[in-house]
């Protein structure tokens, strides 16, 4: 058999090419830093361009500055100072017990159970009206036509 070829040694023979590889890398950075000052000096010019074209703070707005508005102030403000999830006031929690509101005038407070109790038992909300098995079948019975342009229904004559 014959032996393998060794006229030399068995890599390659040239060297790497660093002036290239460093001159790409240079310019790698080059242009990085070309890239961010450019994208610096747009916003830049941006920003002034927006600063130009807002008006001019009222002499009155800046006097006030940092001051509370005079009385009264917000509805409600006094809430603040009660303590987060502590309920504001009796009226806020529902009524839990019967009692007069307005003596003179027949008003009177009563639970909320009830009131829905009284609601039911005196069918005091209507109800809906009972459906038909026509209405299933036509549901746009109701409806008006396009042919009457949304008015209702001429009246039949005797």
């Amino acid at each position: 058999m014959s032996e393998p070829h060794s006229s030399g040694p068995g890599h390659e023979t040239q060297d790497v090419n660093f002036d290239a590889i460093f001159g790409l890398a240079g310019l790698a950075v080059v242009l990085s830093v070309a890239i961010g000052l450019g994208v610096w000096m747009l916003f830049h010019d941006m920003r002034e361009r927006q600063r130009g074209r807002m008006p001019k703070p009222s002499p009155l707005a800046l006097e006030q500055k940092g001051r509370l508005p005079p009385q009264p102030q917000l509805e409600g403000i006094e809430r603040m100072t009660v303590p987060w999830g502590s309920p504001l006031r009796r009226e806020s929690a529902a009524p839990d017990s019967y009692e007069w509101v307005d003596r003179k005038g027949g008003v009177v407070r009563i639970p909320i159970d009830r009131t829905m109790a009284i609601i039911v038992e005196q069918k005091l909300i209507p109800s809906a009206p009972k459906s038909t098995i026509r209405d299933f079948r036509d549901p746009y019975v109701a409806l008006p036509s396009p042919a009457n342009s949304g008015r209702s229904a001429p009246k039949e004559q005797p």
